[in-house]
């Protein structure tokens, strides 16, 4: 399993964590993280995991219940040295867009006297856009850090999937952050405090 030398820990983690902040700070606006000549194993996007090079350390915990994730759980914990965990402790989780709602039962969202104490879903899919996609998950977002509404497109998300994070985050300041990331490198991030609604765009 491959070590990444060419991820500058200090330079190239506060470069994409200053991204992660402005998408955190404007949801639904599209971010594009570099395109560095990292080799994760297949079944994870590379922008998903420069997020896990910039977010996991020893102090987080993480599970993958992507596809292969035997060996991206591998690679992430020999690369960023951060504990494997399960679902119900995990500080981080890590899918596939198109996986069903039921993987992530369980995922921590925190309680009334510790709503920070939950996870985020950093979930792959195959292209975010501003622009109509046919047949794609057509997204609307309120809430903080949006004037009025921003409108993405998803290809690659199973709408269930947003249905139970919706669910999920109907109590906020409980709830679960979202990050998503296509094969483009770009990243949107939907923070537990916005709301969103979602229809098929045919």
């Amino acid at each position: 399993m491959r070590r990444e030398t060419i991820y500058d820990e200090v330079y190239d983690a506060q470069e994409n964590f200053r991204l992660l902040l402005d998408s955190m700070a404007r949801p639904g606006k599209i971010n594009v993280l570099p395109d560095m000549d990292i080799l994760p194993p297949t079944g994870i996007n590379k922008s998903s995991t420069l997020i896990a090079l910039s977010l996991l350390n020893a102090d987080a915990s993480f599970i993958s219940i992507a596809t292969n994730n035997q060996e991206i759980t591998t690679y992430l914990a020999l690369n960023t040295g951060a504990t494997v965990a399960s679902i119900n402790t995990a500080d981080y989780i890590f899918l596939n867009g198109d996986q069903a709602p039921a993987l992530i039962d369980g995922a921590k969202h925190g309680n009334l006297s510790y709503p920070e104490e939950s996870s985020t879903l950093i979930i792959d899919v195959n292209k975010i856009s501003i622009s109509p996609i046919l047949n794609a998950v057509q997204l609307i977002l309120k809430g903080p850090g949006i004037e009025t509404e921003t409108v993405v497109y998803i290809d690659g998300i199973n709408p269930h999937l947003l249905q139970a994070i919706k669910e999920l985050n109907l109590e906020f300041p409980l709830g679960i952050d979202l990050m998503l990331t296509d094969k483009q490198n770009n990243l949107i991030c939907i923070p537990r405090s916005n709301r969103f609604v979602y229809s098929t765009f045919n």
